[in-house]
């Protein structure tokens, strides 16, 4: 079974300002600077500017981080890169979900892989940076994987940033991991890595880290975390805006206003969109009277004493969803951001953000979305009349079909329908010579006999439907797997089954197979 490429709209699965935005809609081009095609990113590579002094933060940043660990060549060629003016970055983040959490956060770190490598063809090039999003601070969210359709879950409760979470309990979590993965020819080296990494003297920033850079630093993957202080300060004159002057709730409510008349907005602006750090805590700051104050029982400051803890300690102050993309693309020389069709309907909630704060604002491109199907299940949809893409029909719409194309006997009344209101016709026609009152009579009967034969017609199909419960359950089974839970497989299932069959092989095969500049759903063998 070779790729089967979906039109995104084709799938049912995607909203429509994703959509709009793969298909180019006027209507969208105002909220994003860039077209998301290569003469975007062409344009994007030639106007973005970064400063040396904000390079060196960088690369200051990223020594710390990665202090005491061996790295591959790739990565350590990037570190140095990133180092050199010129030097540009295609990222992609996500929340620090157990073991990356579902299939497509992997298509996201693929998708910065492929694209830098497709920029890097002149000095000094494109260096993919995965970014970690350690101070998210919903636990429920990222403390779980399915494998194979089992919920694995980290044990354990809510406590501020969860890339500060120390790793306690993680012992059983792996134990139960060993026995899901089954005798996959590479599922021994999975194991022993996700031991080396997910431990209980880690933090899960330091965990995820680990495990990134075994799995992707071969390609040259930069893993960065954004809890840093020194990043941090390089954001303060940004911080100081929004605390000073509320520029996020202006200038996003004005994206909003204009953005609600065609689609839904994502996330919701606050008068000031920054939270406060402290040990256990990740909490808003709101303005009470003359003071502000940090919820969940925090410190209160007047405005000079934050301003002051805002120099003194920019660590402490974290920025929420709206603010986020502003503080990635102040601390990196970016030129795209991957994302879902979630994280791209807040980004262009901050098109007039970006311009407040003069900022330079990525080109967006939509993550690709891909999912497995076994070549047995092909072969079923084939011999069923299907082909592999009509998986995306409702399921009761694949098993009427089916139903219907199997049964030894005919279900269809669209005969008799024809012929039913061919004689009502008739009978209107007579009615009106002989008494014109008739016809509404006649009107009253002939829907009387359709929504009868319609009625009939159902029981057929019905009938049909028993006479096939075999291969119905087949098809539910397919679906299933396709869709577990109803949703799309890479929003649920996470990559180790998969990976402890192909081992490293897998991303190998996924880097060749999706095309973040192709807007097409991929169907992939699996």
């Amino acid at each position: 079974m070779e790729r089967i490429a979906v039109p995104y709209r084709d799938t049912g699965r995607f909203s429509g300002l994703v959509t709009a935005y793969l298909e180019g809609d006027a209507k969208l081009r105002k909220f994003h600077q860039w077209t998301g095609d290569l003469d975007g990113l062409r344009q994007a590579s030639q106007a973005r500017a970064f400063q040396p002094a904000s390079r060196i933060a960088l690369g200051d940043a990223l020594a710390r981080q990665y202090a005491g660990m061996h790295l591959q060549a790739p990565v350590l060629r990037n570190l140095e890169l990133l180092k050199r003016p010129g030097t540009q970055t295609i990222t992609t983040g996500h929340q620090l979900c157990l073991f990356t959490g579902p299939l497509y956060v992997v298509f996201k770190i693929l998708n910065t892989i492929r694209l830098a490598r497709q920029f890097s063809t002149s000095d000094p090039g494109m260096v993919p940076v995965f970014w970690m999003a350690t101070e998210d601070h919903d636990r429920p969210e990222i403390d779980h994987a399915y494998l194979n359709g089992t919920k694995v879950e980290w044990p354990g409760q809510a406590g501020g940033a969860v890339g500060r979470m120390t790793m306690d309990g993680i012992g059983r979590v792996l134990d139960q991991v060993d026995s899901l993965l089954g005798l996959g020819s590479h599922a021994d080296v999975i194991r022993d890595l996700l031991r080396r990494c997910y431990r209980p003297d880690h933090d899960l920033a330091r965990a995820t880290r680990l495990f990134v850079d075994a799995l992707f630093g071969r390609y040259g993957v930069v893993v960065l975390d954004g809890d840093d202080p020194g990043l941090k300060r390089e954001f303060v004159p940004v911080m100081r805006e929004e605390l000073l002057n509320n520029v996020a709730e202006r200038s996003v409510r004005y994206a909003d206003q204009r953005l609600g008349e065609h689609w839904k907005t994502q996330a919701h602006v606050r008068p000031i969109n920054l939270f406060y750090l402290r040990p256990g805590h990740r909490s808003r700051i709101e303005r009470v009277g003359e003071k502000y104050q940090v919820l969940e029982g925090g410190p209160s400051f007047s405005l000079d004493e934050l301003l002051r803890e805002l120099d003194r300690h920019p660590e402490h102050f974290s920025p929420n969803v709206l603010m986020r993309p502003l503080y990635q693309e102040t601390i990196l020389p970016n030129v795209a951001y991957i994302g879902g069709g979630g994280e791209l309907a807040y980004w262009f909630q901050t098109k007039w953000l970006f311009q407040a704060v003069r900022v330079p604002m990525p080109v967006l491109l939509l993550r690709t979305s891909a999912a497995f199907m076994p070549e047995k299940d092909a072969q079923r949809m084939l011999a069923w009349g299907f082909d592999a893409k009509d998986v995306f029909l409702p399921l009761e719409v694949l098993r009427s079909r089916l139903a219907k194309g199997s049964a030894a006997f005919p279900t269809s009344m669209d005969r008799e329908i024809q012929e039913t209101r061919a004689f009502y016709a008739s009978l209107a026609e007579r009615s009106v010579k002989a008494d014109p009152t008739l016809q509404g009579a006649v009107a009253a009967m002939e829907k009387r006999a359709l929504h009868h034969l319609d009625a009939f017609g159902n029981k057929l199909v019905r009938a049909a439907k028993r006479q096939q419960a075999e291969p119905l359950e087949q098809l539910a089974r397919v679906h299933g797997r396709f869709f577990p839970g109803g949703g799309l497989q890479e929003r649920r299932e996470n990559f180790l089954v998969w990976y402890a069959r192909e081992g490293p092989g897998f991303f190998d095969r996924l880097l060749t197979a999706l095309d973040p500049l192709d807007p097409h759903f991929s169907i992939l063998p699996g």
